[in-house]
């Protein structure tokens, strides 16, 4: 651990010794200036010379998108160190409400806060009503063609006061090629050195018509890209696979008891609907190929205890269906054309469409008769389904008694098969009246989700096992025991805006700038779940239902006033209005200070909002499990159950049914940001942004763990348990005490909660040296240095900094995720004529494990949660692994640190060959300790690593004349 420490600190330490270097053969000569050019930049509407402005922006230039290597606009924000925990990668482990889609989370504030636009416009979010905190709105990052976009830049600042809700942490702007002659096509083949995560693209662009000569110009640009499929098995060589496997038993011989072997579990007396799960009456076949056998042992992490331990039975191996990449085909078009009508009037619109197709496998279901299933249907729950053998029944081994069976149907047919479509039009005018530039346009952006699920149980054939008795080998084979799932989702928004700028007056430093815009949008959001779910005929599964729309109405001004020459101030403001809620104004306003040439400084302060998603103000709206809930009365200490109760108890997959809140409100930011842009020579440039963020009101869930321990607070229906008085935990005298049976569900709305602020400091530096005859060479060294993320679940909790810890686990109270302190790119890039050679040095910092607070109490003596010598009494789930101390005795996952490498060669006529091999050292994805099994079998955490190890692209591009 020591050693990998180092790297990343020498990581560092060698970021400024090149970067200090560069300027030392740089020199302090100055280049020719020539007259600056007007543009628009991403967080403002009007035009500027000085690409600096009062706010933080990050560009993404044309020649840097071609050198990353990156076939995705996710890979492209990977390496983009304010890009933050939170965000969704398009990984196996993603939950139902949110497979495959790639979001975006700027300073780690969640996907929700992060405000997506193509062209200056607003995307359609996903179909998808994610109940997960931080996600209900899901911009999905994979619907943007590459081959398309000629920049991007990052806005890293409170932007509602410019684009209202949703940019409350930044945005990011993707903007195409404009006036693009000529066309190029390009392939590329990638995949590891296990020649596993392989994947192949191929793009094209065309561009046609000079605009400034001939009055036109069209774009047309077409992604295609395939995904082939890995399995957990072939993608273990580039995790810590034999940490995981000691400490996790991942990959373990022994996987699951439950098979088309059944086990039977007899009732211990009539009708009590208690059975025994222990001891010799248990039974089990074992009627499956050697192979399969286990016997089970502790090296397969099954307890003396267990009624498995010492008992031969047939292991169905789960690990076999799983992926840790998904088999994947996308493809995107976009077309872009620009019209002028004379020289005061232009038309311009854009036209585009992707087709994003996943295959997720999983494993044949299974029934379970020894508690009953939860069963759903939309706005509530179906009656359950426990199967128990009667008296009689061909597959009852106890002719005395009802028997509760474990089977699983593995001869049905699984998975899930996902195909997420986008749709884009924009259509509008631009021109200019007298001083005035105006600009208008429509917009349609709809997205659509149809996903087709396999290998469910219909529970009118599967009610037949006990009303009929039927054999479980009749019901496997039953026709109808499955029928396929069809859920459809769609979000459309279709919106109007128009805005005009002009210039006027004269102040120290020139004329005003004056914008103003209106905005009228409508939302729309259906999610349809297959109707043999929606009425209740499917074992377990969770429905989701909305149809709901809003029109939305806003107006925005901007101002720009350079009092003096090197002083200038920006205000802004924006008004929005949501159905339901109060018109909300939200303010900005920024200074730029150039001192001498070569030395500003600027700052900013705004406020921002976030108006509640449509899902979360919607009738109806997602149901879903909450795995690992400690039952606080049958498991008080959340690892030994009570008398009576059972380990389940202390980690148990309850039902929660979220719901819309006529009370909420929208969230509320402020924010402010000082900064300093240095250019001590035209070839060295240092920005410094330091930002403090607080964001407050934030709709969640409510918190089921708050809900169980304070039931006092809340309507009794608001947790549902097991109400047969043979399942309740028992008085002195043997009595059942009531609301003491099996956890079964809970409901959790949506509620304004809690609050999160986050500070820190984002360094970029730039050096580009001419080396004269052995050609350019230029360095950037860009990091984000987070000070503080400090999170309160409710209102009036202590916030303890989370900064390098695991949010979670170092206050207990709160849900942060893994917080890394600093986060950084190093990246050279050397020119020689044809040739073109560059590396990037990529750091990740450490984060703890340990366990510090609970909310206001400070523990005597912090431990660490996940290793050996936790105290006792201690609220735990997976902790005490003496094996996790002797892997990791400093209590951390490791920072991390990757060296990636390319070169291209352009000295064929009008053909680009390249090579581009990330991780080029091969250095594995530390080890993420957790208690979810998912992440356990990807082996890695998907918000800071990857598992691809060594990973080759080899190029091409051929250029059209």
């Amino acid at each position: 651990m020591i050693f990998k420490e180092k790297v990343g600190v020498q990581s560092v330490r060698l970021a400024l010794s090149v970067i200090a270097g560069s300027m030392l053969i740089g020199g302090y000569a100055h280049a020719q200036t020539e007259a600056p050019q007007r543009i628009e930049i991403t967080g403002s509407n009007i035009k500027r010379a000085d690409k600096e402005g009062t706010s933080p922006i990050q560009t993404i230039t044309a020649k840097e998108i071609k050198q990353s290597g990156a076939t995705t606009v996710l890979e492209l924000l990977k390496n983009v160190p304010s890009m933050g925990t939170g965000g969704y990668s398009d990984t196996p482990d993603q939950n139902g409400f949110s497979r495959g889609v790639a979001t975006a989370s700027l300073r780690g504030l969640g996907s929700t806060s992060t405000l997506i636009l193509l062209n200056g416009r607003r995307m359609t979010p996903s179909a998808y009503a994610n109940p997960n905190n931080g996600q209900s709105t899901l911009y999905d990052l994979n619907s943007i063609p590459l081959s398309a976009i000629e920049k991007v830049e990052i806005f890293k600042d409170g932007a509602s006061a410019v684009y209202g809700s949703d940019a409350v942490a930044g945005v990011i702007n993707f903007i195409t090629k404009r006036d693009y002659q000529g066309g190029e096509i390009s392939t590329s083949i990638a995949a590891n050195d296990d020649r596993e995560f392989g994947r192949q693209n191929v793009n094209g662009t065309i561009g046609f018509g000079d605009y400034s000569s001939q009055g036109y110009n069209v774009l047309f640009a077409v992604d295609y890209r395939k995904q082939n499929a890995t399995t957990m098995k072939n993608g273990s060589n580039d995790i810590n696979a034999q940490a995981y496997a000691d400490i996790n038993y991942r990959l373990n011989p022994y996987s699951s008891s439950v098979s088309n072997q059944a086990f039977f579990y007899k009732e211990r007396t009539p009708g009590s609907l208690s059975f025994f799960t222990t001891g010799a009456t248990v039974i089990n076949q074992t009627n499956c190929d050697p192979s399969r056998k286990v016997t089970g042992a502790a090296v397969n992490n099954i307890a003396a205890t267990s009624v498995l331990f010492g008992r031969t039975f047939c292991n169905y191996d789960l690990d076999a269906d799983t992926d840790v990449q998904t088999k994947g085909d996308d493809i995107s078009f976009m077309t872009v054309g620009n019209l002028k009508i004379n020289d005061k009037l232009s038309a311009f619109g854009e036209f585009a469409y992707n087709d994003s197709k996943r295959v997720y496998r999983a494993s044949p279901r299974t029934i379970s008769g020894t508690s009953p299933t939860t069963n759903f249907l939309v706005g509530g729950l179906a009656t359950p389904f426990q199967a128990i053998l009667p008296i009689g029944h061909p597959d009852n081994p106890n002719k005395d008694a009802r028997t509760a069976v474990s089977y699983r149907f593995e001869n049905l047919k699984t998975g899930t098969d996902l195909d997420n479509k986008a749709s884009r039009l924009v259509a509008g005018l631009k021109g200019t009246v007298a001083t005035w530039d105006w600009e208008s346009a429509v917009l349609w952006n709809r997205s659509e989700r149809n996903e087709v699920a396999h290998g469910f149980l219909y529970l009118p054939t599967l009610r037949k096992l006990v009303t009929d008795n039927r054999s479980l080998a009749s019901i496997a084979a039953d026709p109808t025991l499955s029928p396929d799932l069809t859920n459809i989702g769609t979000a459309e928004i279709a919106q109007w805006d128009a805005k005009a700028t002009t210039e006027f007056g004269s102040l120290g430093g020139g004329a005003i700038g004056f914008a103003a815009g209106v905005e009228l949008r409508q939302e729309k959001l259906t999610i349809a779940p297959d109707p043999i779910n929606a009425r209740g005929d499917i074992l377990g599964l969770a429905t989701t239902a909305i149809d709901a729309k809003r029109n939305v109405s806003s107006a925005f001004f901007e101002v720009r006033t350079p009092f003096l020459k090197n002083f200038e101030m920006d205000f802004a403001g924006r008004y929005d209005k949501y159905p339901s809620f109060k018109g909300n104004f939200v303010p900005k306003v920024g200074a730029k200070w150039t001192v001498v040439d070569g030395l500003a400084f600027r700052g900013t302060y705004a406020e921002g909002f976030r108006a509640p998603a449509l899902s979360q103000v919607a009738a109806g709206g997602a149901q879903f499990f909450l795995n690992g809930t400690v039952d606080p009365i049958r498991c008080p200490n959340g690892a030994n159950p009570v008398a009576g109760a059972e380990t389940a108890d202390c980690s148990k997959s309850v039902s929660g049914v979220g719901g819309a809140n006529p009370d909420l409100k929208p969230e509320k930011s402020k924010s402010l940001a000082f900064g300093m842009i240095y250019s001590p020579t035209a070839n060295f440039d240092v920005v410094v942004d330091a930002y403090k963020l607080r964001q407050e009101g934030e709709v969640a869930l409510s918190s089921s763990t708050f809900l169980l321990e304070h039931p006092g607070n809340f309507p009794a229906d608001y947790i549902i348990r097991d109400t047969n008085p043979l399942n309740q935990l028992k008085d002195a005298n043997g009595n059942p005490i009531p609301g003491t049976g099996p956890l079964l569900a809970v409901k959790t709305p949506w509620v304004n909660q809690g609050s999160t602020e986050v500070s820190g400091v984002d360094v970029e530096l730039k050096m580009r040296n001419n080396l004269g005859e052995n050609g350019k060479l230029s360095t950037s060294l860009r990091s984000t240095y987070l000070i503080s993320y400090r999170r309160a679940e409710s209102p009036g909790d202590v916030e303890r900094n989370a900064v390098g810890t695991a949010g979670g686990l170092n206050d207990w109270a709160t849900s942060v995720g893994n917080i890394p302190r600093l986060r950084a790119t190093l990246r050279t890039v050397w020119e020689k004529g044809p040739h073109t050679a560059y590396g990037t040095i990529n750091f990740t910092d450490s984060v703890s494990q340990y366990r510090r607070y609970d909310n206001a109490t400070t523990y005597a003596t912090p431990y660490c949660y996940y290793g050996a010598g936790v105290p006792a009494g201690a609220t735990t789930t997976f902790a005490n692994q003496p094996n996790y101390t002797k892997y990791f005795p400093d209590c951390q996952i490791s920072s991390w640190t990757t060296l990636d490498v390319g070169y291209s060669y352009s000295g064929f006529k009008d053909l680009t060959l390249g090579i581009n091999i990330r991780n080029i050292t091969d250095s594995k994805a530390p080890y993420s300790p957790t208690t979810t099994a998912t992440t356990v079998q990807q082996g890695y955490n998907s918000t800071l690593h990857n598992d691809f190890g060594r990973y080759f692209t080899i190029s091409a591009r051929y250029v059209f004349r």
